[in-house]
């Protein structure tokens, strides 16, 4: 079971906007990665990507680190391309040691717009930047996504 990506109040459930559907445009993601350049979701169009959203400090995020550390060792061929939406610090993300281009939102703002309410959690993202995936929630839920694309 996924735990709250955040003890403090960033929104409520009054200002969350309507959840998304597969087949809805993706909203925007633009964030800093661990090296301070922005990263946009529309940049990785023309290729299936698996929006995951992590945080550090999430004890069901460890469990699955080592499984997510071998999915990108040993990808399926059709797997979907991995970005990771954390908090966290730099520093604590970089000690996690993953292959997968890695994204701070420290705002929520991402995570809010997808309607994340817990870590981990996961989406696909298809080609056209379409929503292709309900919200996988929990590490096993998240892992068969990332495997089957």
């Amino acid at each position: 079971m996924p735990i709250p990506h955040s003890t403090t109040a960033h929104s409520t459930q009054e200002s969350r906007p309507a959840a998304l559907e597969v087949g809805d445009p993706s909203p925007e993601v633009r964030l800093p990665d661990l090296m301070g350049e922005e990263v946009s979701l529309a940049a990785l169009e023309g290729r299936k990507t698996l929006l995951l959203f992590w945080s550090p400090e999430c004890s069901f995020c460890q469990q699955m680190l080592p499984d997510l550390k071998e999915l990108e060792a040993n990808p399926p061929a059709d797997a979907p391309k991995i970005l990771i939406v954390s908090d966290g610090t730099e520093e604590d993300n970089r000690q996690m040691g993953l292959q997968s281009p890695v994204v701070l939102d420290h705002e929520y703002a991402v995570e809010d717009a997808f309607g994340v309410e817990g870590t981990p959690s996961a989406v696909l993202v298809d080609e056209e930047g379409r929503i292709a995936s309900e919200m996988a929630v929990g590490a096993q839920e998240v892992l068969k996504l990332a495997r089957v694309g």
